[in-house]
């Protein structure tokens, strides 16, 4: 399936939507693995608590808390992003 993706053969700029993507995938990658896997069964995927909870074989306080570290990440990041894209 991978080959018939075409190869770029330039490197051009990435496009916002790129950018925004390679953020994300930033952000994922600087949470602690509990919370990346918490938050992304829960906000991104749309699962229960109690489901994330299951799946991870975690306490629903656990679960509760590991989202809601990995949101606290995510408005950290967007807010450094943010900051960072301003004019100086």
């Amino acid at each position: 399936m991978d080959a018939d993706l075409p190869v770029p053969s330039d490197h051009r700029l990435p496009t916002p939507a790129g950018r925004v993507w390679s953020e994300f995938l930033a952000l994922l990658d600087a949470l602690p693995p509990t919370a990346r896997a918490a938050f992304m069964l829960h906000d991104v995927f749309g699962a229960t608590l109690e489901d994330v909870s299951i799946a991870l074989g975690l306490p629903l306080a656990a679960c509760r808390e590991q989202v809601a570290l990995a949101r606290r990440c995510a408005h950290e990041h967007a807010q450094r992003l943010a900051s960072s894209a301003r004019p100086q």
